[in-house]
């Protein structure tokens, strides 16, 4: 893996591969598809719920919350280097960029499966993992458990785009080849 760092992402200066006339696109992830967040909210509430429930309780602080956020947020390049590892090796990673966040992306072919391993494996490693800590550690340290709280629904909530790219990928042939091309997905 080569990284490449392109800097802000202005609309044109992602890396451009020639792709065959006979390749479909997947639908772009934008700002509307946010409206995934929804039942990930609702899965994670219930998620909390059942600890609160069944597990002992769930600790509250607003303090501990913002220090959570403040970790969750600084973790975002880490994200995106998990996402960099998981494609192609030898392949050039570029990112980059834009108001919304950091983004990788990889111009190397690669198969519909590795596709969705690229778009999954920041979430389970920085989602499901402290998630899981979370539902395991008693609420008496309140500390851990506040701040894995928030640190999963941070990384769970902030890949709605990869679950939609994940989505739309589970709805092509399981043959299927992925290229990137700038901004968008092309399969074939």
């Amino acid at each position: 893996m080569n990284i490449k760092w392109i800097g802000k992402y202005d609309g044109h200066n992602l890396p451009v591969v020639e792709v065959k006339t006979d390749t479909k696109s997947l639908p772009e992830v934008t700002a509307r598809s946010a409206v995934i967040l929804l039942p990930i909210l609702l899965i994670f509430a219930l998620f909390v719920y059942c600890k609160s429930v069944f597990l002992g309780g769930v600790a509250f602080s607003r303090a501990i919350w913002m220090i959570g956020i403040l970790i969750a947020l600084l973790f975002f390049p880490v994200h995106e280097l998990l996402h960099a590892i998981c494609f192609p090796a030898g392949s050039d990673v570029f990112l980059f960029y834009t108001m919304q966040g950091l983004g990788a992306t990889c111009i190397t072919p690669m198969s519909r499966n590795r596709f969705i391993f690229v778009n999954l494996f920041p979430s389970m490693i920085l989602g499901l993992v402290p998630l899981t800590l979370f539902m395991v550690i008693p609420r008496t340290y309140t500390f851990l458990s506040i701040t894995l709280c928030v640190f999963s629904l941070i990384h769970i909530g902030g890949s709605c785009g990869d679950y939609l790219n994940i989505l739309h990928s589970l709805k092509l042939p399981k043959n299927a080849a992925i290229q990137i091309s700038g901004a968008k997905v092309y399969w074939k």
